[in-house]
């Protein structure tokens, strides 16, 4: 038998809540550790950004995870179907991106406030102990509006073309979320651009700078999605349009430490050409956008991971769609 819908959450909220506070310790960890373990108020926007950021990946993939559940039959929605809500069709309001902008003040606010009233250190355990949790209450007020819209049939405005549409969007968020968290860095000697693009302390700090970031993004990269892209296929948010091979084939056959020793030979030189040539132009540029253009090699590499990985997770989520759809037409027959 079935969980009923009621008792699933209660059962899901004791795992989730750890797991929000785990990844919200780590991403606010960096940038802390990367801003001198420091919170000030010239810090409010960037926090904010970060949490908001944060605060949507984790409800992105909401509403295809309960269509996923919902479809297979995990749970039983019978007590929410008999509920009525106001909010089933005012999908714009609660899609991801319109409230993670509209978070971005609410976060800021606190970090603000957190900051004037008590000193850095305290402002800061004050901010991880109430960010996740502001963020838990936020999905879970959200969490029955896409569950309501999902049982009437109310569609999510998004639509795939292909594999390479969903990675460009996630990669692009992941290296906005790096390029915040890296941002205090500017401060730091090590990082100073008073000596020169082609200072050896500069360049040398770059690259472990830019593969400290693209490890801690290949790590998060390894959770399973397979059950949100059968999620997403139900809602079909995908068209079944798959390319005949899967990009630099013989590159990905490779094991993954020899991928990664070409990739950080490769970035060794590429930092070397962009500091020649920004030195030999005498272009001043801020240390965000020199951080951009010396971790361009990481970014290839990692859309490349990602379009790999979920590749492979997409083809086993439409196996299951399939397999589901033939069990389906056999219990129709019968």
């Amino acid at each position: 038998m079935n969980p009923n819908y009621l008792d699933f959450i209660r059962f899901q909220d004791k795992r989730i809540i750890p797991f929000i506070y785990g990844i919200l310790f780590i991403v606010l960890g960096f940038y802390w550790k990367n801003n001198n373990y420091s919170l000030t108020q010239q810090d409010v926007w960037i926090v904010g950004g970060i949490l908001a950021i944060m605060l949507f990946n984790f409800i992105y993939e909401l509403k295809a995870y309960w269509a996923y559940s919902y479809l297979l039959g995990r749970v039983d929605f019978h007590d929410l179907k008999e509920r009525s809500s106001f909010f089933v069709d005012k999908s714009i309001l609660f899609r991801p991106t319109t409230v993670s902008v509209f978070s971005v003040l609410l976060f800021a606010l606190i970090v603000y406030c957190s900051t004037i009233i008590m000193p850095p250190i305290y402002s800061t355990i004050l901010l991880y102990l109430i960010a996740p949790f502001i963020i838990y209450l936020i999905l879970r007020c959200l969490r029955p509006i896409y569950i309501q819209q999902l049982l009437n049939s109310v569609s999510s405005g998004i639509r795939y073309k292909n594999l390479y549409h969903h990675v460009i969007y996630s990669v692009l968020l992941i290296f906005l979320l790096n390029i915040l968290s890296i941002s205090p860095l500017a401060k730091n000697a090590d990082f100073s651009l008073a000596d020169g693009f082609f200072s050896a302390r500069l360049i040398i700090a770059m690259t472990i700078l830019c593969s400290i970031v693209l490890v801690i993004n290949l790590i998060f990269l390894k959770a399973s999605k397979r059950y949100i892209f059968l999620g997403r296929i139900f809602l079909k948010e995908f068209d079944f349009n798959f390319p005949e091979q899967i990009p630099f084939i013989n590159f990905h056959a490779k094991p993954i430490v020899i991928r990664l020793l070409l990739l950080l030979l490769v970035l060794f030189v590429w930092i070397m050409c962009v500091s020649t040539v920004l030195s030999f132009l005498q272009w001043s540029v801020i240390f965000e956008v020199y951080f951009i253009l010396c971790f361009l090699p990481c970014l290839v590499y990692y859309f490349l991971q990602t379009y790999w990985h979920w590749h492979t997770e997409l083809m086993m989520a439409c196996d299951m769609y399939f397999r589901y759809e033939e069990i389906k037409k056999r219990k129709e027959a019968n």
